[in-house]
C-alpha cells in the first residue's frame, strides 16, 4: 500500500482564502474609521493593506509565489461611472476582473440582461481563486463598467444596474 502525499497546497490555499476573507470582512468593518494601515499574517501568509492619500494593498502569498507590488487605489472621483440612479454592483475584493468563467466561454451577463439577486454575473481571480461577484439585487443589467481583465480594486464598481419595481 503506498502512502499519500500530503495535501499541502490544497491547505495552503485553503489558509490564504480564510485568511484573505477575514482581512476583506476587517476593511468593511473599519469603513469610516482612522486605521490606515494593518496587517494579517497566517503561518507564512500575510496580506498588508494601507489606505490614504497613496494608499495601495501589498499581497504576499507562500514564499514559493511572487509578491504583488504596490497598487494605487482607484480614485473614486476620477473616472467613476455617473450613477443616474442606478445601482453598482461592485469588487468584493482586489483582483482581476473577468466577465466569463474561462477563457472563451460566453460572458455570465451581456449589457441589457435581467438578473435576480444572487446571481453570479463574473468573477474576480485573486490569488488564483475564483471569487464569484454576485447581484446584491435583481435589475437589468444597463453598464458594464470594468473591462474584462482589468485590476479592480475592493468595492470598485463594475457594473450598474437599472433596479427592477
Amino acid at each position: 500500500m503506498t502512502e499519500q502525499p500530503p495535501r499541502r497546497r490544497s491547505t495552503n490555499q485553503e489558509l490564504v482564502r480564510a485568511v484573505w476573507e477575514e482581512a476583506r470582512d476587517l476593511i468593511k468593518r473599519l469603513e469610516g474609521s482612522t486605521v490606515q494601515r494593518f496587517s494579517v499574517e497566517a503561518g507564512d501568509t500575510k496580506i498588508e493593506i494601507e489606505r490614504g492619500m497613496a494608499a495601495g494593498a501589498v499581497v504576499s502569498a507562500p514564499m514559493s509565489t511572487a509578491t504583488v507590488g504596490a497598487v494605487p487605489v482607484a480614485d473614486e472621483a476620477a473616472g467613476a461611472p455617473e450613477l443616474d440612479g442606478r445601482h453598482p454592483i461592485k469588487a468584493p475584493l482586489v483582483g482581476t476582473f473577468y466577465r466569463s468563467p474561462t477563457p472563451g466561454a460566453p460572458a455570465f451577463v451581456q449589457e441589457g440582461d435581467v438578473v435576480d439577486e444572487g446571481q453570479t454575473v463574473a468573477i474576480v481571480e485573486a490569488m488564483k481563486l475564483m471569487n464569484q461577484v454576485q447581484a446584491d439585487q435583481g435589475g437589468k443589467i444597463s453598464e458594464i463598467v470594468a473591462e474584462d481583465g482589468q485590476w479592480v480594486e475592493l468595492e470598485q464598481t463594475l457594473m450598474l444596474l437599472e433596479l427592477q419595481e
